[in-house]
């Protein structure tokens, strides 16, 4: 790919905003971060303006490769030269920060976007739901709950497969099970992955019948999902 751009611009060919994030996403994604970095030289050498997305693409690259520090300088310069952050700006970097380990500077972004009134989601709540359960916080989990109580986000089952899975790796199985309740009341179903994740929280710790009684669970699903399929003949 990188042979191609240079035979681009070289041929006065014109990329566009639309080429560079595509090529930026695609070597980002695959760790080639040096790669990324000499492609998105090159593209602004000819002149190609980037937009939010090309700065989202640059922190989502940086934050999966644990380059804080550049990361960091991304965010700056967004600042510096006035470029709005959006939802998905947000949802990354507190994702990247929460994955590190660093909870104050994914709270600090949390509140800046609160401050800046754009309204967190789904996403945003399970990167902090999956920092505080890695962290061992399980009074934050109440804090993310206490939130959500005052607010009319629509929740999904995913975020409470990551509600799930914080409160078994804390080992709150009372909390844990009782999120199928919650469920229940919030109109979401649970799926595999939810009784999965119940079955190896129970499992690690040695509670056998619990984890039997989810694992029935997974099979019984199994077997409907293998009814459905059958044909009917």
């Amino acid at each position: 790919m990188e042979l191609t751009l240079v035979k681009m611009l070289s041929e006065d060919c014109e990329p566009d905003v639309w080429t560079m994030n595509s090529t930026l996403r695609a070597f980002g994604n695959s760790g080639q971060i040096d790669t990324m970095e000499k492609c998105y030289e090159k593209f602004q050498s000819a002149g190609i303006q980037p937009s939010i997305s090309t700065f989202n693409i640059l922190l989502d690259s940086y934050g999966k490769a644990g380059h804080f520090e550049k990361m960091s300088a991304v965010m700056e310069y967004m600042q510096k030269y006035h470029y709005s952050w959006t939802i998905v700006t947000y949802n990354i970097v507190i994702d990247a920060f929460g994955r590190a380990g660093d909870l104050k500077q994914m709270e600090y972004l949390f509140r800046l976007m609160r401050s800046e009134r754009i309204k967190p989601s789904c996403v945003t709540l399970c990167s902090l739901v999956r920092a505080y359960g890695h962290a061992g916080k399980p009074e934050k989990l109440g804090s993310v709950l206490r939130f959500i109580d005052n607010s009319d986000i629509m929740l999904d089952t995913v975020f409470f497969n990551c509600l799930v899975d914080a409160y078994g790796r804390l080992k709150c199985f009372a909390e844990m099970k009782g999120v199928l309740e919650v469920m229940q009341q919030r109109g979401c179903k649970p799926d595999k992955v939810t009784y999965r994740t119940m079955v190896r929280a129970y499992s690690i710790n040695g509670m056998k019948n619990h984890a039997k009684e989810f694992q029935d669970l997974v099979e019984k699903m199994d077997e409907t999902c293998s009814a459905m399929k059958r044909p009917d003949f």
